[in-house]
């Protein structure tokens, strides 16, 4: 076993590959060398007392492929975001643009956008699950034109791999903006991504279309993301942050 090291707590970094991990080490009174990936993306390493930095770095490179993979798990997964609610002048969005919640009288629910204002008409009073429900329709109903449209958008970029272009569909998801089935070359994208402004729907379709090519989130995903879409993470974020 290599000479004991009296530091018991460092910060570290060491380059693999394109990346460079830091991690926070630990020694402690144990015989393993344990391994976590907070959801933050920072690494924490609790290493037996009596081991030096150097051979825990060997062992950190072995496990490089593992702690990238649990850092961009957590890294995809969406933001808290604030709350929507359905009442009179409450706020909300389409691709992109803020509007005022505005009621109205008529003979059979719709969905409308006046100027600044979206509105709702019904012939009578709407619960805020009934208000719900019917903007969930509408953008359901607005999601296949605004699709097609990004699709025409995003697809000249993956010109150079000659795939198959995708078919898109519409799909109500609870936890996903999208999902890809690359032996099929088949796309659902949520109708929620209507209330995003367009360079957020470019993203997500951007980031399935490259599930065509590499089916999971590895670094080499990741790789290609950045290369056709530089800034996908601006628009990654600007999306998690609309109101749920």
């Amino acid at each position: 076993m290599p000479r004991p090291f009296s530091a018991p707590i460092r910060r570290e970094t060491l380059a693999y590959q394109n990346h460079s991990l830091h991690y926070t080490l630990v020694f402690r009174s144990r015989r393993t060398l344990g391994f976590a990936v907070r959801p933050d993306g920072s690494v924490h390493i609790s290493a037996p007392a009596g081991t030096t930095p150097e051979w825990v770095a060997q062992q950190v490179l072995k496990k490089a492929d593992w702690i990238l993979k649990h850092q961009q798990a957590f890294a995809s997964r969406p933001a808290p975001a604030p709350t929507r609610h359905f009442d009179v002048g409450s706020t909300h969005y389409y691709q992109g643009q803020p509007y005022r919640l505005r009621f109205a009288e008529a003979a059979r629910p719709a969905v409308t956008l006046a100027e600044d204002e979206l509105v709702i008409s019904a012939p009578h009073s709407l619960s805020a699950a009934q208000t719900e429900a019917l903007l969930h329709a509408w953008h359901a109903r607005q999601a296949g034109p605004l699709f097609a449209a990004s699709l025409a958008r995003v697809w000249p970029r993956f010109a150079e791999f000659n795939l198959t272009r995708p078919t898109l569909s519409v799909r109500q998801m609870r936890t996903r903006w999208g999902s890809c089935t690359p032996r099929s070359a088949r796309i659902r994208l949520s109708p929620e991504l209507v209330r995003a402004r367009p360079e957020c729907l470019d993203y997500v379709l951007l980031h399935e279309c490259c599930h065509l090519l590499v089916g999971d989130h590895s670094p080499a995903f990741y790789d290609l993301q950045t290369r056709l879409l530089p800034d996908w993470q601006r628009w990654r974020q600007e999306l998690n942050a609309l109101p749920k």
